[in-house]
């Protein structure tokens, strides 16, 4: 190289030269043509920025004109709104003060119900005396339930009326209603006898209801099974779905039961554990986990030569009990295999060293309970006792139980396993069947509860985390949430119920496709998946979209029309006449549907009465149907289809310190007598509680005195988020028939991964400022703290950074702190302006309160308190303007008094009975009407701002429009109400109180709300400060205090055009100076997107004159160029305009990821990242096909002999009849078997792993290779036949492929957006393959192949995601004050060196920004999603993931000994005695006939 720069330099001046010059006229072509190429693609920079300063200009005049901002703003100002500091500090005091009197009513009230329990307990009663009581199950049976039905299972007719405070739910105040679980017999003794004493506990129910009309369901939990509830309602249940709710399960009861405890669980899984005795025993180890809570701790540990821990990340360590570590051991369960010998020595030395490492003194983490600990053995039988290990790690002190569990039915192997229990203060059992389980695991709580009973005074009451009452647990569609997995097994088979009936028609039409119009759909892949998913060819990305929105709304009203026949319940001799008078007008020939239709054709006067209210119910149904549909909060009791819960409870024990029991005693080897003795005793009977709705919480701290972007929340002592803004339990996947199922771990959602900061570069980087403010929160002291944060807004694809403010403060006598957040800077202030109303009545100038709301529509914030009735709730739902309304006109009458305390402290215990009624005096019906709440605050604030915003006139003067406004403004308006219409529907205020106003053009919303089926915009977006606009409007202010922010559905592409609104809003704020300023409105108007479309086409194709150039311009420098696309972008990256109208609401690096990405190197936009702790991930779950059946007589016969041997085996498994005639012989279950009948409650292993999406769809083609599937000359055996029919079940590769298409298709967000790709999509397949499928011919011959049939199971995974957002950089584009373009290229974007110009500028008054970008050179584009994607985490980070646990406080109430509990001798022993072979077979044939008759 140097010689050659040596020679290089030595060259004369002349040789250099003439080198120069043929160097240069060689690339002369190369050169011209690149010139050429970049002097056509000159990008208009002066013309962009010409457009986006026109635009602004129009629109915000335009938009200031009909949304009257600056009539608004001045009343604001000269009505003499002031501002106000916020103190946080003293405000989250007061709201706390609230929330604690609040919470003393609840526990006042159940320690209430558990005096009388125990005192009832006591009564001594007949045993032959009859038992009075209302089974939840058995109420007002259905017309279809024949007679003889209604008579063997003791239906009753209970009168059952609507109840506004139960969430609408037909209740009766008299009485309460009994639940008995499936796995309990209801007319045990020891049932029928706690049944019956009980009962007395309904006149203290309606004490408490009486002295507190906030309390909500009240309930004892039996022991021995049932539930008793008030008030009285029926438990509906679907038919085809079990009764799963069992009492003793729910966290309120196991809390209250026992103190906390650290568990061990010791599964033998030594060669002898196999088959039934290995179900079994997983079994007990799955029903032992359903009965722990989020303050104990626990690992299970599987020995047999060696002790290993079921789950390797758990090692040595003992983990909380939520539901996500639950989670993890019930995976791994399914793993377990047997083998070797089980060395029991290892296994409890590990467990106890272990306990004693949990238990130190040192440990003050706040991990491990520190109270109860107990070592739970599940075994087939022990060789030894093992007297000497116990001697040396828990005898004297028997600080750990030891609980023995016998799988099997061997009586020789009890003897030291019963001694181990007995020994240790525990208890022994023997579990031999499935059925028994639940009944032998739950005996264990009893006996962790006997220190409690016996120190008798000590009832510590217990406050539960949150979690969800399904659709009302106890009367609605009864879901347990940890039967989660077993509710999403459901949708999922019918999911594949769906698809296999759409295969089936997919068949049919392959053989006769005569009715179809586009014969080539039936080889299109595209065509035929779309068919198998929604059952029709030639969808569009539409018909798609409207399919899944009629599917959304279809599913929940199924969901609501199960209690239609609750909300219609009327009394028996009612429901006689008007079964009479339908009888009567049938024979006249007359439809059921004049009875509701023309109610005055019915005579009797009481009959009519009652179909009066018939009908208000209908009313209200539909109303509620539709309320549901557009998914609105302030539907009654529903938020998302769930009601977040928090219990109180409190133990019930048993004041008889002996009982008299009945047990076997075994006289010799083969004759057991019964004996009845008297022995000492601690019986826990049971627990009360109440449930405290959420909802109530929220109403002591009014969202109002936070304001806008403010909010409150509460967490527990383990951190856990009791409730707050971004807790989101339910799953928000694209198909409706997983929207209402709960996360996995939706109750253990940490303060930490709620609240994210600013700092947060990685997943769960331990942010010291957030965890020292959540260690305050869990320790209950005062805190005060700021922190930069992150929220994003629009189901995760907005962000916005701010400043918060924290305050918090403990709520006394719970293990709850609340807090309140506030944005810092106008969260400082707010704007103080009532109307004082009793000066306003007196001032007789003023008129009528009500005529502040005379123009325009009104509504009011459909969540908030303004004023309400604690008691009428029987009387017609009203809505929250007509109540208003109704308080408004009494306010006006003498005597008015506000009552505005929302609550006050509960009476004290040492009142005399004067100074009780004194404080609160008995009320009769006429004087509960006066008993009522209001927020004079509120209502105030809301009379000023209605007088603020009274501006709304139904006729609007073309000179007041134009009043005062500049000429530019004037001439705009003039312009758009001539033949340009701007396309404004709606003009709109919002205001801090809560109140909506607007007024619709008349011209625009006569055309478009004729014919729409969409609900009116505002009565949808009714929630003011909630509503996201609002935020939006209020955070931008910072920005641009002049901008209206716009906006658009992020579906638009996908509705009809006609229907697409954009939004556009601004906030009006008073202010005092630059630092002083609080919002008070936001008004805005909303346009048809078409015309919006329109008016953005027509101002962008127009070449604007500039007096230094040609008045006239080329084509090619507008947007109609072809060679030039132009986008309107909001300040989060989405589309709100463009030239092709299916863009409109997609993030634009969807589009040109490229190009977005450049904006971010440009600072145009900043990169926001974002972490998701809260997601959910699914696993695809591995299956074995099932393989095709011809329908040949010799595949009916072997499926009938595999049908009638299952059904043998099934009930030879289930009733243990195989040990007739071998006791020692264990039939296992097959692992693929899936019993209809039950529940499961263990988890499936399920593959993981990335999908590819494009290597999928390209070898889509490969499943069905011509020589392999169709062809008679395959290759191999078959000709052709499928590859399925071999018997294996399996095709190979192809399964998993279209296993990977389905499972893209099925769950793919995006898919919702962009619709289903359609013909005109690329396809990757080769030229020479002639469509997708195999010629017409063959498919009529050989059909689709079954796996067509097949969708891809997935399942539920708590998980990490995160996503990158976008956020405008409004300052960035500006030089000296003003707005200047960005100019861009894209350089060698493409082999012929060619790049891609682009230019941007902002459009002023808007946070939009136009881009104009040059399409000519055909440069390959990256694709920029938003899609949150899982954080990939190794087998390290995910341990630690699992092992991550933040500080916590441990509950201060801990009774795990009693001196004298040696006493109690009771600790277990054998079964009672199964029924005889006799009644076996016999129930054996019984099953198999039924199972036939079904078939």
């Amino acid at each position: 190289m140097r010689h050659k720069v040596k020679w290089w330099c030595s060259l004369s001046l002349v040789q250099h030269r003439t080198t120069v010059v043929f160097i240069l006229f060689s690339l002369f072509p190369t050169l011209l043509g690149v010139y050429t190429q970049e002097h056509d693609i000159n990008m208009p920079h002066q013309e962009v920025e010409f457009w986006a300063r026109k635009i602004g200009n129009h629109i915000f005049h335009l938009s200031n004109a009909f949304a009257l901002y600056n009539d608004i703003k001045d009343n604001f100002h000269s009505r003499d709104a002031t501002l106000q500091e916020n103190d946080g500090l003293q405000l989250v005091k007061e709201m706390a003060s609230d929330v604690t009197n609040m919470m003393k009513f609840k526990v006042d009230a159940v320690n209430r119900i558990m005096n009388v329990a125990e005192e009832a307990s006591l009564d001594k009663y007949k045993q032959d005396e009859a038992v009075d009581y209302f089974n939840a199950k058995r109420l007002n049976p259905s017309p279809d339930i024949p007679q003889e039905a209604i008579d063997d299972k003791n239906y009753r007719n209970l009168s059952l009326l609507s109840n506004s405070h139960f969430d609408g739910i037909p209740i009766n105040e008299s009485v309460s209603s009994v639940h008995v679980p499936t796995n309990v017999y209801a007319k045990a003794p020891d049932v029928i006898n706690a049944i019956r004493w009980s009962g007395r506990l309904d006149r203290t129910f309606k004490s408490n209801y009486e002295l507190d009309p906030t309390l909500s369901w009240q309930y004892f939990g039996s022991s021995t099974g049932f539930l008793r509830q008030y008030p009285a309602s029926e438990w509906v249940m679907d038919e085809k779905d079990p009764d799963l709710y069992d009492a003793r399960l729910r966290s309120w009861y196991i809390q209250a039961a026992s103190s906390p405890k650290d568990m061990v669980i010791l599964l033998d899984v030594s060669g002898s554990m196999t088959g039934l005795r290995k179900e079994i025993a997983i079994h007990v180890v799955l029903n032992i986990l359903e009965t722990l809570n989020e303050n104990d701790f626990v690992n299970i540990f599987n020995f047999s030569t060696e002790t290993t821990e079921l789950v390797s990340c758990f090692n040595d360590s003992l983990v909380q009990a939520n539901m996500e570590n639950i989670g993890e051991f019930k995976k791994a369960l399914k793993t377990i295999e047997t083998k070797e010998i089980a060395n029991f020595s290892k296994a409890l030395i590990k467990a106890f060293e272990l306990l004693q490492r949990s238990n130190s003194k040192y440990n003050k983490s706040g991990q491990g309970s520190q109270c109860n600990q107990a070592i739970m053995v599940v075994t087939d039988g022990a060789p030894d006792n093992y007297e000497k290990i116990f001697s040396t790690y828990n005898w004297p002190h028997f600080q750990v139980r030891v609980f023995t569990y016998l799988i099997g039915r061997e009586e020789k192997k009890k003897r030291d396993l019963s001694w181990m229990a007995c020994a240790n203060k525990g208890y022994f059992v023997q579990v031999t069947t499935l059925a028994e389980v639940r009944e032998q695991v739950l005996r264990y709580i009893p006996v962790m509860a006997r220190p409690m009973v016996m120190y008798q005074e000590d009832h510590h009451h217990i406050w539960t985390g949150v979690y969800a009452d399904i659709a009302h647990e106890r009367h609605g569609h009864i879901v347990d949430p940890k039967q989660i997995e077993w509710l999403w097994e459901v949708r999922e088979g019918k999911r594949q119920r769906d698809r296999t009936e759409n295969y089936q028609k997919l068949q049919k039409l392959v053989k006769d496709s005569s009715s179809l119009t586009n014969i080539h759909a039936l080889q299109d892949k595209w065509q035929v998946e779309n068919f198998l998913r929604y059952g029709e060819f030639g969808l569009s990305s539409r018909s798609i979209a409207r399919i899944k929105a009629a599917k959304m709304r279809k599913m929940r009203r199924q969901r609501l029309r199960r209690r239609d026949i609750q909300n219609f319940t009327l009394k028996p001799e009612v429901r006689e006449k008007i079964k009479h008078e339908i009888e009567i007008m049938l024979k006249r020939r007359v439809k059921r549907d004049v009875l509701v239709l023309i109610p005055n054709r019915i005579h009797d006067y009481d009959l009519w009465k009652h179909h009066k209210r018939l009908l208000r119910e209908q009313e209200k149904l539909e109303k509620w149907y539709e309320d549901i549909r557009m998914g609105r909060r302030g539907a009654p009791g529903l938020k998302e289809g769930y009601r977040l819960m928090t219990s109180v409870a409190v133990p019930v024990f048993d004041r008889k310190k002996t009982s008299n029991i009945t047990e076997r005693v075994l006289v010799n080897e083969s004759v057991w007598v019964l004996r009845k003795r008297e022995t000492k005793t601690a019986n826990l009977l049971g627990v009360a509680g109440t449930d405290v709705p959420i909802r109530e919480i929220e109403k002591l701290v009014p969202p109002y005195k936070l304001g806008v972007n403010g909010y409150s929340f509460m967490v527990n002592s383990n951190g856990y988020v009791i409730y707050h803004p971004d807790l989101r339990p339910v799953h928000r996947e694209s198909n409706a028939e997983f929207q209402d199922i709960l996360k996995p771990n939706y109750n253990s959602v940490d303060f930490a991964e709620v609240e994210l900061t600013d700092y947060e570069n990685e997943a769960r980087a331990n942010d010291s400022e957030l965890l020292e403010l959540r260690k305050e929160l869990v320790e209950q002291n005062p805190a005060e703290r700021m922190m930069n944060v992150k929220i994003h807004l629009d189901d995760m694809k907005r962000v916005v950074q701010r400043t918060q403010k924290y305050f918090a403060q403990k709520i006394s006598g719970t293990p709850f702190s609340l807090g309140i957040a506030m944005p810092d800077g106008y969260g400082k202030y707010k704007v103080h302006g009532q109307i004082e109303l009793t000066r306003e009545i007196q001032d007789r100038r003023a008129g009528d309160v009500m005529d502040h709301f005379s123009t325009g529509n009104w509504s009011l914030h459909p969540d908030w308190v303004y004023c309400e009735y604690k008691y009428d709730q029987h009387q017609e739902d009203q809505s929250p303007e007509a109540l208003i309304k109704e308080f408004l006109s009494r306010a006006q009458k003498p005597n008015w008094k506000w009552r505005s305390t929302r609550t006050r402290p509960p009476p004290d215990p040492i009142m005399n009975q004067a100074q009780h009624k004194r404080w609160k005096p008995s009320m009769g019906s006429d004087e509960r009407k006066d008993n009522y709440y209001c927020d004079k605050d509120l209502v105030q604030s809301l009379l000023f701002d209605a007088r603020a915003t009274n501006v709304y006139s139904r006729e609007v003067k073309i000179e007041d429009k134009i009043k005062d406004k500049n000429p530019v403004a004037i001439y705009i308006m003039l312009l758009s109400m001539g033949s340009q219409n701007f396309g404004i529907t709606t003009a709109f205020v919002a205001t801090r109180s809560g109140l909506t106003r607007w007024i619709d053009n008349p011209s625009e919303s006569s055309s478009s709300n004729g014919n729409s089926k969409e609900r009116h915009f505002m009565k949808v977006h009714n929630r003011a400060i909630d509503e996201v606009w609002y935020k939006r409007a209020v955070d931008y202010y910072k920005e641009d205090q002049d901008a209206y922010v716009y906006s658009v559905p992020f579906d638009a592409a996908t509705r009809d055009p006609d229907e697409v609104l954009v939004t556009a809003t601004r906030a009006i704020f008073v202010e005092e100076n630059e630092y002083r300023m609080a919002p008070a409105a936001v008004v805005g108007v909303t346009i048809k997107h078409r015309k919006f479309v329109d008016f953005f086409k027509n101002e962008t194709y127009k070449c604007p004159s500039y007096p230094s150039r040609d008045s006239s311009c080329k084509k090619a420098k507008t947007c109609e160029s072809t060679s030039l696309n132009c986008y309107l972008l909001d300040d989060n990256g989405f589309i709100i305009a463009s030239e092709n109208e299916d863009d409109t609401g997609k993030f634009f690096g969807t589009l040109e990821g490229t190009i977005m990405e450049s904006l971010v190197q440009s600072e145009v936009y900043k990169k926001i990242q974002v972490f998701d702790y809260q997601a959910v991930c699914l696993d695809t779950q591995e299956k074995n096909s099932m393989a095709s059946i011809l329908t040949t007589p010799i595949q009916t016969l072997k499926w009938f002999a595999n049908w009638m041997m299952g059904n043998v085996f099934w009930v030879l498994v289930k009733t243990q009849l195989y040990t007739l005639w071998d006791p020692n012989e264990a039939w296992a279950y097959a692992q693929g078997q899936w019993d209809p009948n039950a529940a499961p409650t263990d988890e499936v292993t399920y593959s993981k792993g990335p999908i590819n999406h494009q290597s999928t769809f390209g070898e889509y083609q490969e499943m069905f290779p011509d020589e392999a599937v169709i062809t008679e000359e395959s290759s191999g055996e078959g000709s052709g036949k499928y590859p399925e029919e071999d018997g294996s079940g399996r095709e190979g590769s192809g399964e998993e492929e279209i296993a990977l298409y389905e499972g893209i298709l099925e769950y793919e967000v995006q898919d919702y957006l962009d619709g289903i790709p359609t013909e005109d999509t690329k396809r990757t397949e080769s030229p020479d393959v002639v469509g997708d499928f195999p010629p017409l011919e063959k498919l009529k011959k050989k059909g689709y192949p079954i796996q067509l049939a097949y969708i891809n199971k997935t399942h539920p995974r708590p998980c990490d995601k995160t996503v990158y957002l976008y956020k405008l950089q409004s300052k960035k584009l500006k030089q000296d004050g003003l707005y200047k373009p960005v100019k861009g290229k894209l350089s060698n974007c493409h082999t012929n060196g060619c790049g891609r110009p682009f230019s941007v500028q902002k459009v002023i008054s808007t946070n939009l920004i136009l881009v104009a970008v040059n399409s000519l050179c055909p440069c390959e584009s990256r694709k920029v999603d938003i899609e949150p994607v899982e954080v990939e985490h190794n087998e390290t980070t995910s341990c630690n993931r699992l092992l991550m646990q933040h500080y916590r406080k441990r509950p201060q109430s801990c009774v795990n000994y009693h001196p004298d509990e040696h006493e109690i001798k009771l600790c277990g022993g054998a079964g009672s005695l199964g029924p005889s072979s006799v009644a076996l077979l016999t129930l054996l044939l019984a099953h198999i006939y039924n199972s036939m008759m079904q078939s």
